[in-house]
């Protein structure tokens, strides 16, 4: 009987089907009613576990018997049969099939084909990053942040992480220079350096190679401390005669009025222990004043305050609202910052030249977690203002400091005692009795109409 006058007609629909989703459901559906007048007996052609290894480099989530029981499940399906990546005349004459249906994106090389557009938006890899998000986020809303540092994970993180190698990998040359171009776009210095390690490895070297000689350190809190701590600790050992004058950053005016000079100004542009924004307008007229470059510890600061650019170099890390993974530190500095001076009685370690030549492995991975959030850096601190704007409103009474000092990043509020429903709180070193520090980071990565509930975790006495 020819097939013109056959009551039913075999039509196979092929498929992996490794995560089975609305796409697959709907290709089966118009399948089963692709001839019109004839009933159609649809026969799923399934790859087998061993060809999706073959060409997709990956084990199934779900086995050939996993798959084919939900498929035989599915009203419009028939019968379920195993079946080569490829399929051919052969295979279709094996199962005596009379046409093969399968969406637009199809390369088998068979006679009789139909072709039905995929569906939009779908596909199983997209629902594999759709797990990864759904993963985060309940990661995220278990474990609330009200820290400083990195406050929330971001499932562009993990996807964005790859092996990779520093010489000879194209692909991780490309990540990291898209990374380290938006990040310095950021700082509006000429340079950037990406380093192993935390903000202090990053203050240590550039301290040690060219914020040098007469260095006054402006005193705003904790963090600024530490940089006091960092020179002391190796004065009489740096490559250059160097010796540093402290003043508290109230007395900023003070100093201007002095007709004393520094080849250096050293500060930290936020603190964010005791959740203090300086004045970088201020700071720039000192630098001005001093006839000095301006070295900030921009760790609090970076992509959520303005004008990094009036510095002549920058120290952060990956974390923070860069919203990387840790594991990274970054130093940007201008032209004409580095001196030609004699390293070798350095430690390897501190010589910037150990990481300007790339003499030690890179922070690979923190770069890779940047690649799709450095291109998203202004949504980030987008977030982060709405999230801050949304705790003045819900705590107005609480708020320590007047605006023009405060950072979006944290805010400093009058509290005996902050307790979670669950979640981490952040314990502010050199605060006063009766005071705490709430990080407004938790809310980098947070659908924008649920930006603010984790404050709902909040219990201030």
């Amino acid at each position: 009987m020819s097939l013109n006058t056959k009551k039913s007609v075999r039509v196979m629909v092929d498929m992996s089907a490794t995560l089975i989703h609305n796409g697959h459901i709907r290709i089966l559906e118009k399948a089963k009613n692709c001839i019109k007048d004839k009933h159609v007996i649809l026969v799923v052609g399934l790859t087998t576990d061993d060809e999706i290894k073959k060409h997709k480099q990956y084990n199934s989530e779900l086995s050939y018997e996993e798959r084919k029981e939900v498929l035989d499940a599915i009203i419009h399906v028939d019968e379920v049969v195993p079946t080569t990546w490829e399929i051919t005349n052969d295979i279709l004459s094996k199962y005596n099939i009379d046409y093969l249906a399968h969406g637009s994106d199809n390369s088998n090389d068979v006679d009789n084909i139909i072709i039905f557009p995929r569906t939009e938006g779908i596909s199983s890899q997209d629902l594999r990053e759709r797990a990864m998000h759904s993963i985060v986020q309940q990661r995220n809303s278990l474990k609330p942040m009200f820290t400083p540092e990195s406050s929330n994970l971001f499932a562009s993180n993990f996807i964005d992480i790859k092996n990779v190698y520093g010489e000879n990998d194209e692909e991780y040359n490309t990540i990291e220079k898209t990374v380290l171009n938006n990040i310095l776009n950021l700082t509006g210095q000429d340079h950037i350096i990406a380093i192993q390690g935390s903000t202090i490895t990053a203050i240590d070297i550039t301290t040690s190679n060219f914020v040098l000689g007469n260095v006054l350190i402006v005193v705003s809190g904790y963090h600024s401390e530490q940089i006091i701590d960092i020179y002391e600790r190796k004065l009489n050992s740096l490559p250059q005669e160097t010796r540093i004058t402290i003043i508290s950053y109230i007395d900023i005016e003070t100093e201007l009025s002095n007709n004393r000079t520094f080849d250096w100004i050293a500060t930290t542009y936020v603190d964010s222990d005791n959740a203090f924004l300086a004045d970088i307008h201020l700071l720039n007229e000192l630098k001005q004043a001093k006839q000095a470059k301006l070295f900030l510890d921009a760790t609090g600061s970076i992509n959520l305050e303005n004008h990094h650019e009036f510095a002549d170099a920058c120290v952060f890390n990956s974390g923070n609202a860069l919203g990387g993974i840790l594991g990274a530190c970054f130093i940007s500095y201008n032209e004409g910052c580095l001196k030609d001076y004699s390293t070798k009685n350095m430690p390897w370690s501190l010589d910037i030249n150990t990481y300007l030549n790339k003499k030690v492995t890179s922070p690979y991975h923190a770069i890779c977690s940047l690649f799709t959030v450095s291109k998203n850096f202004e949504s980030i601190k987008q977030n982060a203002k709405a999230s801050k704007r949304i705790f003045i409103d819900k705590f107005p009474d609480r708020i320590l400091r007047d605006s023009k000092q405060q950072p979006i990043s944290c805010t400093l509020i009058k509290a005996k005692k902050v307790s979670l429903k669950r979640g981490i709180a952040y314990n502010a070193k050199s605060i006063e009795k009766g005071q705490a520090v709430i990080s407004h980071l938790g809310d980098m990565f947070t659908v924008k109409n649920e930006i603010g509930d984790l404050y709902d975790n909040l219990n201030i006495d």
